[in-house]
């Protein structure tokens, strides 16, 4: 089992947060940067940094870079940023600003 780290809706953070084999999940205001497999922006956040994994799924508010094998945005998300992903879902109500591109092979 993974471990995850979480950052209640209550909570205000500034930094540097890396987790190479667990899970991030922001519900309250991170300001920052983030490398992680698995990261999980909840409807209640407000995420400013840039965001480095394999798998997000955004279903708050993220301002900054994203580099995602996988991304996933929720119809809650809203994105303003430079994106780069292989693989990109996008529900309906979600906003998204910025460019995206394709991830390096």
């Amino acid at each position: 089992m993974s471990d995850i780290t979480y950052i209640n809706k209550n909570l205000l953070m500034e930094g540097q947060l890396e987790s190479k084999d667990g899970q991030v999940v922001i519900a309250g205001n991170f300001k920052g940067n983030i490398v992680a497999k698995f990261v999980i922006i909840e409807p209640t956040a407000l995420f400013n940094g840039n965001i480095n994994a394999e798998h997000l799924k955004v279903e708050g508010k993220v301002d900054g870079d994203i580099t995602a094998d996988l991304l996933e945005v929720g119809n809650s998300g809203v994105i303003d940023g430079k994106l780069k992903t292989n693989s990109l879902s996008v529900d309906t109500g979600a906003q998204i600003s910025g460019n995206v591109g394709r991830i390096s092979s």
